[in-house]
């Protein structure tokens, strides 16, 4: 009889670890259910990593008798191979050092044919990846020796794209410096396609005309079609984007002599162009190399002026203006990737930019807007950066909510945002209709209401993590209050993007917009997860703020359910040729999955209903308003429009484009479900569960671009 292969584990559960006896490993494990005893795996771990047990045996199958031999504590557990086993890049360590949620979040993610799972020759690849690149997009392949100059006009046309569209709120040029820049690199009528004539006979800096060549490559990533309308560029685009950004890097690899402005501007946009094309890694070292030139050029620190009448007041407003960009970008990397800051609000002595336009910016004078002015937002996105800092070193968001000390810092942090917002110009504050405003402004609006809902999302999420059971009749209304704040906040932020949607403007170059999205989905499906779990019960609308149209305010779930659900769809859709996309859509699926597992089922018509004697999912009867324009996008009376698919229009049920909400929408590999153990053990979230989620690594290994 051949003798069993002894299967060994790493760690005992409570009970076996405390009369020494053995153990199996799993949950529960042999022994515990032998003595019919509760099975728990709460003892601290002191021996690296803890891992999560395994259940005892797979949940689609009858129990079988557990036939490996068990084994001691102090084993050395063997690694166990995987169909998709990867190597967790360890690049992101969060504010706390539980690791163990990232490491087998990454090893149980899905193995569909619309995520990037490491084959083979993925891994082959990412062993010979720069180091400063392992576990971005791999971008797409161009030669060098393809590169020209595009013609005048092109080039004027790209230059003016970039400044109305591609740069909202990170405006660290100065308009008409760059446009002078591109007259000069042209003024010698060289034909365009002599690139080197172009770069030897300007006599521009190396920086400058990398400067121009990264506008370039970042207004590139959209184009505009026929009828005026900007859209995303098509892969020729993307592959000339990149081509300009290969050139721009190879100049300023050959730049020598002192540092100056133009260096570090040349080094943000090359920040700006990897993060849009989904190279986190990449960016946030040059990012870090852009922050230390500034430092270096003392940029950050109000000094003394010799001669103050003699400041190029150019050169000092965007030496401003790369210092506070930087710090509002810094601020987003770091809780993305889960990395400290670089800048530091005691480092930083300079005054905020000046309140101009560039066309009204010389040399010598600075003449105040007479109406709306192009450089309010990027200092109130710097603005409420600051707050989002600050929000990030309290200790309740690592550590969860467990006192009145906590509810007070969250109710002052939601303070500075509504005195952030009150003090906008009225072209930010959402009261002037976004169709009667310029695209630039626009663009504004938008990024600056995303930023908001991210800040109060931010702030208020640690309230879901507490199990309110039996005390919510009892609860502080404090907590409601915020709960609300925070699920209204994370609602306004998926019916924001689904207007993007609608208007066929998810670009997939806007990776904030994909991130607020992934951060708005994650929100609502832990809600609703919780309420389903008997942690938290229906949050009452009447603790929602109203929004600025006065319309009525639903948090009704069933809303909540199928809001998510269409943005799902979408923002798995946008993020196709990101990296980003393989950790949104399999964490999405994940939360999606552990809801049906608790019981959420589809109606015929698309509708969530949960079984009896659960927590009810909200129905109309629940206060949800019908006239609600968002009960009207997801489940009105609506048809596909060929021209529009968004279009509205009546006659039968409302679909989105693309396969149906039903199941097979977001297939989800058996091996998920482990994904959420705290969930499947009915045990409470871990305290440090949002900050781990965020640092969840975006790739394990470089993914292809599409």
């Amino acid at each position: 009889m051949p003798q069993r292969k002894m299967r060994k584990v790493t760690r005992a559960c409570d009970a076996c670890k405390f009369k020494k006896k053995a153990c199996t490993g799993t949950l529960p494990c042999g022994p515990c259910v032998r003595r019919k005893v509760d099975c728990t795996y709460n003892t601290t771990y002191h021996r690296g990593v803890a891992v999560s047990p395994p259940p005892s045996f797979p949940r689609n199958n009858t129990p079988s008798s557990i036939d490996e031999a068990p084994a001691q504590e102090d084993a050395t557990e063997e690694p166990l191979p995987s169909r998709a086993s990867a190597e967790v890049t360890e690049q992101y360590w969060g504010p706390t050092s539980a690791h163990s949620f990232l490491g087998r979040a990454v090893r149980d993610l899905p193995t569909t044919t619309s995520n990037v799972i490491a084959s083979r020759e993925d891994r082959s690849r990412a062993s010979a990846t720069s180091i400063f690149l392992y576990g971005d997009r791999v971008a797409p392949e161009v030669q060098l020796e393809d590169f020209k100059w595009p013609d005048r006009a092109t080039a004027d046309g790209l230059i003016r794209r970039y400044f109305e569209f591609a740069a909202p709120t990170y405006r660290i040029l100065h308009q008409p410096t760059v446009e002078a820049i591109v007259r000069r690199l042209y003024q010698s009528n060289i034909h365009a396609e002599s690139g080197t004539s172009l770069l030897t006979q300007s006599g521009e800096s190396t920086a400058s005309r990398a400067i121009v060549l990264l506008a370039f490559s970042t207004a590139s990533m959209f184009q505009v079609d026929p009828e005026g309308r900007m859209r995303d560029a098509d892969e020729g685009g993307w592959r000339v984007s990149e081509l300009y950004y290969i050139k721009a890097d190879q100049l300023l690899s050959h730049e020598t002599g002192a540092p100056s402005l133009e260096s570090a501007q040349a080094r943000f946009l090359m920040v700006l162009y990897l993060v849009s094309s989904s190279r986190a890694h990449k960016a946030w070292f040059t990012l870090g190399t852009a922050i230390q030139l500034i430092m270096a050029l003392g940029f950050h620190s109000r000094r003394p002026r010799r001669d103050p009448d003699s400041v190029d007041l150019i050169q000092r407003e965007c030496q401003r203006r790369i210092l506070w960009c930087s710090y509002t970008l810094d601020k987003y990397l770091s809780v993305i990737l889960g990395r400290p800051r670089l800048w530091h609000d005691e480092d930083l002595d300079e005054e905020l930019p000046a309140r101009v336009n560039d066309q009204d910016l010389t040399s010598t004078t600075i003449q105040p807007p007479k109406r709306d002015c192009m450089m309010d937002a990027p200092v109130f996105h710097a603005l409420l950066a600051r707050i989002l800092a600050q929000a990030a070193k309290e200790p309740y968001v690592v550590s969860g909510i467990s006192s009145r000390e906590e509810i007070s810092t969250i109710q002052t942090l939601c303070a500075r945002v509504a005195q952030w917002q009150a003090e906008l110009p009225p072209f930010l504050s959402g009261i002037i209709h976004p169709s009667s405003l310029i695209p630039s402004f626009q663009r504004q609006l938008t990024v600056l209401q995303l930023a908001r809902y991210h800040v109060l999302m931010f702030i208020t999420r640690p309230l879901l993590l507490r199990n309110y059971g039996q005390i919510w009749p009892d609860c502080d209304p404090s907590y409601r209050q915020y709960l609300s704040v925070c699920l209204t906040a994370a609602r306004d932020a998926i019916e924001l993007i689904l207007t993007f949607v609608r208007e066929n403007q998810l670009f997939h170059a806007f990776w904030y917009s994909q991130y607020i999205a992934f951060n708005a989905l994650s929100i609502i499906y832990i809600y609703l997860i919780q309420v389903q779990r008997g942690r938290i019960f229906h949050i009452s609308h009447n603790y929602a703020p109203t929004s600025p149209d006065n319309r009525s305010s639903s948090l009704d779930e069933a809303m909540l359910y199928c809001l998510s659900e269409t943005a799902q769809y979408h923002l798995a859709d946008a993020t196709v040729r990101n990296a980003p996309s393989w950790k949104y859509s399999a964490i999405l699926q994940g939360l999606r999955r552990e809801l049906e597992r608790l019981g959420l089922r589809l109606h015929s018509d698309g509708s969530p209903h949960a079984p009896e004697g659960s927590n009810q999912i909200g129905t109309e009867q629940d206060g949800q308003d019908p006239s609600h324009p968002s009960y009207r996008e997801v489940r009105g009376l609506d048809t596909v429009n060929a021209e529009n698919p968004l279009a509205v229009s009546s006659g039968t049920p409302y679909q989105f484009p693309g396969p149906q909400r039903a199941s097979e929408q977001f297939l989800v590999d058996p091996r998920t479900e482990s994904l959420f153990d705290l969930f499947a053990m009915d045990k409470d979230l871990m305290l440090d569960f949002w900050p781990q989620l965020d640092t969840l690594p975006i790739s394990m290994t470089p993914s292809t671009g599409s």
